[in-house]
């Protein structure tokens, strides 16, 4: 069952969905259908990921993986949930040995009539011995049963003793057939089981729903963080960019600091475009740390909380891994108990069917021994008694053979349904060991991004030209003539004064 269909072109564009293609092509068993060609350009597209990927398949520990305990415990709740549904503990022992019991009783019905007459005193006290044929029983024929199995036993002669071999058969299996009959619509073997898996179709069909569900939401959720991993790498890719330019600018701002410092500090006068280029110069050097900081900061936030995103799916996987294993809990249970019932309704159906089989045939001999008028045990009474007991036990067990042939047909659309079951959350188990094995995967992708921090970004410390203050304007060294400090001043008052300009008086 394939995941989903393939799709190249997403495949070269999206990095989360190709590590999704490139896990299913070699640890997936390729269930996406992807051919050699197309994952050749893949792994040629992102080749320098693909060592983060291997690393990723080959770590042996997958911590997204619901704990064993967990899913243990989901288990258990399934098949609680399977017995609260039908009310029926699964144990089967007790079906097989009551099946068994009945065929192994019918059984010795259909061979009465070879009973041979040293066997046939005890075979008849032994089967009026048992509390459920005696129960069977009315009064009537129960005395008629006891006397002819004690006159059974005087016979001597030739003559009786043939008459004991003909009538034995029909003694025994009218006797066996009436009490198996009786017994059969008395316990209704199967009934139990029967229900249970009919209630349990219902609950095949809810698991169906449930482990598809299950399916579809995970794969909502593989779209979803597949676009949450690519948004951290595109917002990581693209924030080395920025720092990348950011350091190229920075770079040549240095250069040109650097030149313009050394310059200046060689003793060589900057013109005033150099000094105006050099302030302007050193507040670019310190906004470009400035902004590459930012950018570091805010990536940095983004992919966190993106980050933080992802991880709230986990829950969404451990989810989908319960409803895995509380359905394997529902489908084993059922499977614990299913396939024996629709087997022991055939052993049980076959086994009325022959019980109706022999106690028909009991029932012809005992009537006919009845209509021959034969002396043997008082003939007419007790045959005719022994023909209805065989005739009631031919319909019965006619009645419950075609029931458990029925039951063993609905049985059977209940296995169906379990079986579908089984199959579906397989598969969902199939998707969900993929899945996490992607979330994995995208989750070590975002924790594997970097941002290419440049060293040496800092604003230079000593922005200042020499023979400059900090304000910018030029040192000017006092002028000693000797004359101490007055003198000197007002020299240099009077070398200003000359310099001054002439004003303009506006008179011509």
């Amino acid at each position: 069952m394939a995941i989903d269909s393939f799709d190249l072109s997403r495949a070269l564009n999206s990095q989360s969905y190709a590590f999704k293609c490139w896990e299913n092509f070699y640890y997936g068993n390729n269930t996406m259908g992807i051919d050699s060609k197309s994952m050749g350009e893949i792994k040629q597209t992102w080749k320098e990921e693909i060592p983060n990927w291997q690393a990723n398949a080959l770590d042996d520990e997958n911590a997204y993986e619901i704990p064993d305990d967990d899913f243990d415990n989901a288990y258990k709740n399934g098949r609680q949930a399977g017995q609260d549904a039908t009310g029926y503990d699964g144990k089967t022992g007790g079906t097989i040995a009551r099946g068994v019991g009945d065929a192994t009783l019918a059984a010795a019905g259909a061979v009465g009539a070879q009973v041979t007459k040293s066997v046939v005193s005890k075979a008849a006290t032994k089967a009026l011995s048992t509390e459920g044929t005696k129960n069977a029983l009315t009064g009537a024929g129960v005395n008629a049963v006891n006397n002819a199995a004690k006159k059974g036993t005087q016979l001597t002669t030739q003559e009786a003793g043939k008459a004991v071999g003909k009538s034995a058969g029909s003694i025994v299996g009218c006797v066996i057939g009436l009490a198996t009959a009786t017994a059969y619509m008395a316990k209704k073997p199967n009934k139990t089981e029967k229900e249970a898996c009919d209630k349990l179709q219902d609950t095949m069909a809810e698991s169906q729903a449930a482990t598809m569900s299950a399916q579809e939401e995970m794969a909502a959720m593989g779209e979803e963080l597949m676009t949450l991993s690519d948004e951290a790498a595109t917002y990581n890719e693209e924030a080395n960019e920025q720092i990348e330019e950011e350091k190229t600018e920075y770079d040549m701002y240095m250069q040109t600091y650097t030149a313009l410092k050394e310059k200046a500090e060689s003793g060589e006068q900057l013109t005033e475009e150099e000094k105006a280029l050099y302030t302007e110069i050193v507040g670019l050097l310190t906004e470009s740390g400035e902004v590459i900081q930012e950018v570091q900061d805010d990536t940095s936030d983004t992919v966190t909380t993106i980050y933080d995103d992802m991880g709230t799916f986990q829950e969404g996987y451990d989810y989908a891994a319960e409803t895995v294993a509380e359905i394997q809990g529902v489908t084993d249970y059922a499977e614990s108990f299913d396939k024996t019932t629709q087997t022991m309704c055939y052993v049980e159906g076959a086994a009325q069917t022959l019980n109706a089989a022999s106690s028909a045939k009991s029932a012809y001999e005992a009537f006919a021994l009845a209509a021959s008028g034969s002396w043997a045990f008082g003939a007419t009474a007790w045959a005719y008694a022994f023909g209805a007991m065989g005739a009631a036990g031919a319909v019965m067990s006619g009645v419950g053979a075609a029931e458990q042939f029925n039951w063993a047909g609905q049985v059977g659309t209940e296995i169906e349904a379990r079986k579908a079951t089984q199959d579906l959350n397989a598969a969902t188990n199939d998707v969900y060991e993929a899945e996490v094995e992607n979330y994995d995967g995208w989750m070590s992708g975002v924790e594997d991004l970097e941002l290419e921090i440049p060293d040496e970004i800092e604003a230079p410390e000593d922005t200042s030209l020499p023979g400059e203050t900090a304000t910018g304007e030029e040192e000017t060294a006092p002028v000693s003539t000797g004359f101490g400090l007055g003198a000197v001043t007002e020299e240099n008052d009077k070398k200003k004064e000359e310099e001054k300009p002439a004003q303009n008086t506006g008179v011509s």
